[in-house]
C-alpha cells in the first residue's frame, strides 16, 4: 500500500506544475478565434472539457443499455414496428455518441500537446541551466540518458496519464451508473437454478465484485515483476543507442586505431543485456497473457452462464436478458479495469520512475552548487580574479587540488604547468564556475566576463558563422569583425564559406578547430581568459603565432594557460607549477617570473 501511495505522490509531483503555470498562453476557439489567457487556465479548461465529455460518454453508454430492452423485446415479440422504431432511436443515440467521442479525443490530444510542451520546457530549462547538464554527469543518481528522459519519457508520461487517468475516471463514472442498474436488475432478475429462484439482494453486484477482485489480485501477483523489467528495458535500449552514437561521433579515431572489433564486442555486450531483459519481459508477459486471455474469454460467457437460466425458465424476457448482460459486462469492465490496463500501468510506472529519478538527479546537481560544502563565488571590488583558501574536491568530497592564494589581474598572463593528473584542468573548471565541489572562495570583479577555451573546441551543427559566433547569435557581431577574426587566426581562406552549413567538427582539422576557438575569443574580448591546452593541436610555430595574436589583440586580458611546452613561457609574465603539498593534494606553487617575451 505504501508503494501505491508513493506512486501517486510521484505522479502528482510530475503532473501538477503545468496546471499552476501562469505564463501567457493562447488558444484558438471555434467562431471566436485566438484568445489569450494564462496557460494554466487553458490547461484546466481543456481538462474540464475532457472530463465533461467523458461523463457524457458514460451517459450515452447508459442510454444504449436502456435501448437494449426495447430492441430485444421487439425481436422476441416479432414486432416489426417496434423493431424499426428502435433503429430510429439507435441512429439518434449513435450520432450524439460519435460527436462526443470525436471531440473528447480531439480536446484530449490538444491538452496533451500543450502539457507536453510545458513539461519539456521545464526539463530542458533545468537541464540547460548554467553548467547543470555538466554537473549532472558528476553527481550520483539515476540520470542516465537525459535526452531520452526529455524526448521520450515526457511524451509517454503525458499520453499515458491522460489515457489511464481519463480511462479510470470514465470507468468509475460508468461503474457508478451501472451499479444502480445492476442492483435493480438483481431484484427483477432473481438467481435461478433448475427452475428455482433465490432472492439475494444485489447478488449480481457481489458476484461482479468477487469476480473482478479475484482477477485483479491474480493479475497483480503475476505481472508485478514487469514494472522493473520495463524500467531496465528502456535503460538498456538507451545505452545501446548511446554506444552507437559514440561510434559515429568518434569514427575517425576508431578507424585509425582499428578499434572496430573492440567496439563490436562492446555493442554485443550492450545488446546482450537488451536480449536477456527482453527474454525476461516476454516470459513474464506470457504468464500474464495466459491468465488475462483466459479471464477475458471467460468474462464474455460468464454473464450468460449467470443470467441465462432466468430467461430459459421464463423469469425474464429477451430484452431484459440483453440489458442485464450488457449491464453486468459494463460493471465487470469497470471493476476489471486494472486487469485490462496492467501492461500499460507497468510501462507507466517505469516512465514515472525514470522522470522522478531524472528530476532528483538534477536537484542533487543544483544542491552541489548551492549547498555547503561548495566553492563560494562572489563579486569583488579589487578588479582581479582571486581565489582564497580554495580546495577543489572530487564529487566524493576527496580533495584533489587547491590554491591558498591565487590572484589574476588585468594584463597578467600566467602559465600553469605540472604533471598530468595534478588537477590543472579541474582548477580551471573551478575558476570558471562549473565545478562546485570543494571549499573556499573565488572572487570575480562585478560585471567581468570569463571565457574558457578547452582543449577540444565544440562546434555546433549549422553554418561556419554559427560555429564561430557560438554561443552568441548571428546578429551579435558585424560581418567585418567576423571576417577579421578569421583572418587574425590564420583561417582567412574560410571567409567565403561562412554561410555554408555542414558538420564542421568533421571538416576542420584539430588545429583549425582550435584556431576557430581563438577567433571566438577575439570576438568576445573577455576580461579574463582561461586556456586549457587550447593550442595543443598546433605545431610550435603555429602556437606561437596564435599566442602573439592573443597578446596583440587583447593586451589587457587576464590570462591563465595550461600547457606543457617550454616555448609558451615567452608569452607569459608568470609561471606556476602544480606540486604536491601533502596528503596527495596538488597546489600551484609560488609564481615565478616567466621568460621575457
Amino acid at each position: 500500500m505504501s508503494n501505491f501511495f508513493a506512486a501517486l505522490k510521484d505522479i502528482w509531483r510530475l503532473a501538477y506544475p503545468y496546471f499552476l503555470r501562469r505564463s501567457p498562453g493562447e488558444i484558438r476557439l471555434w467562431v471566436i478565434g485566438p484568445v489569450k489567457m494564462p496557460e494554466n487556465v487553458i490547461g484546466l479548461s481543456l481538462l474540464a472539457a475532457v472530463v465533461v465529455l467523458e461523463i457524457g460518454f458514460s451517459y450515452m453508454a447508459k442510454q444504449f443499455n436502456s435501448w437494449y430492452v426495447g430492441f430485444g423485446n421487439s425481436i422476441q415479440e416479432k414486432n416489426w414496428g417496434a423493431f424499426l422504431d428502435s433503429f430510429k432511436i439507435f441512429t439518434i443515440l449513435a450520432i450524439i455518441y460519435i460527436v462526443i467521442a470525436v471531440y473528447k479525443s480531439y480536446i484530449n490530444q490538444v491538452l496533451q500537446i500543450r502539457w507536453r510542451k510545458s513539461m519539456t520546457d521545464f526539463f530542458v530549462d533545468r537541464w540547460l541551466a548554467p553548467a547543470q547538464h555538466y554537473r549532472l554527469r558528476l553527481v550520483t543518481g539515476p540520470a542516465d540518458n537525459p535526452d531520452q528522459r526529455i524526448a521520450e519519457d515526457v511524451h509517454s508520461f503525458v499520453g499515458q496519464t491522460m489515457v489511464l487517468g481519463i480511462g479510470f475516471f470514465g470507468n468509475t463514472v460508468r461503474l457508478g451508473i451501472f451499479l444502480t442498474v445492476l442492483w435493480t436488475l438483481s431484484e427483477q432478475f432473481p438467481m435461478t437454478s433448475f427452475g428455482l429462484s433465490f432472492n439475494i439482494p444485489g447478488y449480481l453486484i457481489w458476484l461482479a465484485v468477487l469476480y473482478a477482485a479475484a482477477g485483479t489480485l491474480l493479475t497483480h501477483l503475476i505481472g508485478r515483476p514487469l514494472i522493473r523489467l520495463k524500467y531496465d528495458q528502456e535503460r538498456y535500449e538507451a545505452n545501446f543507442r548511446f554506444g552507437m552514437a559514440r561510434i559515429r561521433e568518434n569514427s575517425e579515431q576508431i578507424a585509425l586505431l582499428g578499434g572496430e572489433p573492440a567496439e563490436r564486442a562492446e555493442l554485443g555486450e550492450r545488446y546482450g543485456s537488451i536480449l536477456a531483459n527482453v527474454y525476461g519481459v516476454i516470459q513474464r508477459q506470457k504468464k500474464l497473457n495466459w491468465f488475462t486471455s483466459f479471464f477475458g474469454q471467460f468474462s464474455v460467457i460468464f454473464p450468460y452462464l449467470l443470467l441465462g437460466p432466468a430467461f430459459f425458465f421464463g423469469k425474464a424476457t429477451y430484452g431484459i436478458l440483453m440489458q442485464a448482460v450488457s449491464t453486468f459486462s459494463s460493471v465487470q469492465d469497470g471493476l476489471t479495469w486494472f486487469v485490462d490496463s496492467y501492461a500499460t500501468l507497468a510501462d507507466y510506472r517505469a516512465v514515472v520512475q525514470r522522470l522522478v529519478g531524472f528530476e532528483e538527479a538534477m536537484q542533487l546537481a543544483t544542491e552541489a552548487a548551492t549547498q555547503p560544502p561548495h566553492i563560494a563565488r562572489q563579486a569583488g571590488s579589487a578588479g582581479v580574479l582571486s581565489a582564497d583558501n580554495l580546495v577543489v574536491m572530487l564529487p566524493t568530497q576527496s580533495p584533489l587540488t587547491g590554491a591558498a592564494s591565487l590572484t589574476l589581474g588585468r594584463g597578467d598572463r600566467v602559465l600553469l604547468t605540472g604533471r598530468s593528473g595534478s588537477g590543472k584542468t579541474t582548477l580551471l573548471r573551478a575558476l570558471s564556475g562549473i565545478w562546485p565541489f570543494g571549499q573556499g572562495r573565488i572572487e570575480l570583479p562585478r560585471g567581468a566576463s570569463v571565457f574558457v577555451l578547452p582543449q577540444r573546441t565544440y562546434l555546433p551543427l549549422g553554418t561556419l558563422r554559427q560555429a564561430l559566433v557560438y554561443p552568441k547569435t548571428l546578429q551579435a557581431y558585424p560581418d567585418v569583425a567576423v571576417r577579421e577574426a578569421l583572418q587574425a587566426v590564420g583561417l582567412g581562406k574560410l571567409a567565403t564559406e561562412l554561410d555554408d552549413a555542414g558538420n564542421w567538427s568533421q571538416r576542420l582539422s584539430g588545429g583549425e578547430q582550435q584556431r576557430l576557438g581563438v577567433a571566438r575569443v577575439l570576438l568576445e574580448k573577455p576580461d579574463f581568459l582561461l586556456l586549457d591546452e587550447a593550442t595543443s593541436a598546433l605545431d610550435e610555430a603555429g602556437e606561437s603565432e596564435i599566442y602573439k595574436t592573443i597578446v596583440d589583440h587583447l593586451p589587457n586580458v587576464g590570462l591563465i594557460s595550461v600547457g606543457h611546452r617550454s616555448t609558451l613561457a615567452a608569452f607569459h609574465n608568470r609561471q606556476m607549477e602544480m606540486k604536491v603539498v601533502g596528503d596527495g593534494l596538488f597546489s600551484p606553487g609560488q609564481p615565478v617570473a616567466a621568460a621575457a617575451e
